[in-house]
């Protein structure tokens, strides 16, 4: 099968790899479309994650597919079941001779049937993805390509949740991705006002304003901190959310904040980029918070908001293309292009 593989020094290339074998509690199914997390998998490509793992790998952690095949004792998924983030091989295995990063740009992955797998011994050790390999149950009307998107909006769902923004909450985003995107949505969903957002391009912000941004500075013209104070009628904002992972930014961020606000960070970080709270410009108090995503909480939110029509999924990717376009399209990427891309295989 063709499988998204990097060497971890900045290249990326379509290879033929072994098809996956599904084991006793396993599924085998075809991988119908996955979507790049982009500053993720650009550090990823170029070797540069905060974490270890072995190189060669298979690229991919945000896709969809349907079962085509159970191993013997799986009993509670069965063929034609569609699924989130099924990967050619979970983490810490090998696969191929290929490590797992996780491995969802590949044409055949699997899923595994932990209840199945508790059942049978209660005492078992489950591998920790599986608990976000999660359905779409039948009745969701949604295409391969806008089910990728789930995954990025389950976690950003829940960080905005879980870092406390509510109604009335004034809300800074560092940033101008997919990651930024998805985050005014949720601010704005739950009751955030102003959400301001903060890049260094103009296309890109006016793509947040699309999402529930009220109001974008460009930091190459404005005064960030002089604009948000001018939007915040000088109280300043009570959350600033990190998605850009720029240091000299996050620096001069703590002037944006309201007395006792919040810092928040998402963006993952190189290793060579610490970062380093007692460096960042704020006069008065702030706080720092640290709370992760928690995507598998949100699931049946995010199925509620697709059933009604409330989430404009294709919103938050700019490409859909095959799958044999993966070196081109990954291309984009590097050249800002593009902002999220979803490959259908």
């Amino acid at each position: 099968m063709k499988a998204a593989v990097t060497d971890g020094k900045g290249n990326v290339t379509l290879t033929d790899i072994a098809q996956p074998s599904p084991g006793p509690y396993q599924c085998l199914c075809k991988i119908e479309a996955c979507v790049t997390c982009t500053g993720t998998d650009r550090k990823i490509v170029n070797g540069q994650m905060p974490w270890a793992n072995k190189y060669p790998g298979i690229l991919g952690h945000e896709s969809f597919g349907t079962v085509i095949q159970c191993g013997d004792k799986v009993r509670h998924i069965k063929p034609g079941n569609r699924f989130l983030r099924p990967l050619a091989a979970y983490p810490g295995v090998l696969w191929d001779g290929y490590a797992s990063w996780t491995g969802g740009f590949a044409e055949y992955g699997l899923v595994t049937d932990t209840r199945a797998m508790l059942e049978d011994d209660p005492a078992v050790k489950v591998n920790g993805y599986c608990q976000f390999q999660q359905e779409i149950p039948p009745g969701i009307d949604i295409t391969p390509a806008d089910a990728t998107m789930l995954v990025t909006l389950k976690e950003i769902a829940s960080y905005v949740r879980n870092i406390g923004i509510t109604f009335g909450s004034k809300v800074a985003i560092l940033g101008t991705g997919s990651v930024s995107m998805a985050m005014c949505f949720f601010a704005k969903l739950y009751g955030a006002y102003p959400v301001i957002v903060i890049g260094r391009r103009t296309e890109p912000l006016a793509d947040c304003t699309k999402t529930g941004a009220d109001f974008g500075i460009n930091t190459q013209t404005d005064d960030m901190i002089a604009k948000v104070r001018q939007y915040t009628r000088e109280a300043g904002v009570d959350f600033v959310m990190d998605a850009a992972g720029d240091n000299r930014l996050l620096m001069k961020a703590g002037g944006l904040l309201a007395q006792y606000g919040a810092l928040a960070t998402y963006a993952v970080r190189t290793g060579s980029e610490p970062l380093v709270l007692d460096h960042i410009e704020r006069p008065g108090r702030w706080k720092f918070v640290q709370s992760g995503p928690d995507e598998t909480s949100v699931h049946q939110y995010l199925l509620d908001l697709v059933r009604i029509q409330a989430v404009p999924l294709s919103r938050f990717y700019s490409h859909c293309l095959p799958f044999g376009d993966f070196e081109q399209g990954f291309r984009l990427l590097i050249d800002k292009k593009a902002f999220k891309v979803v490959f259908t295989m």
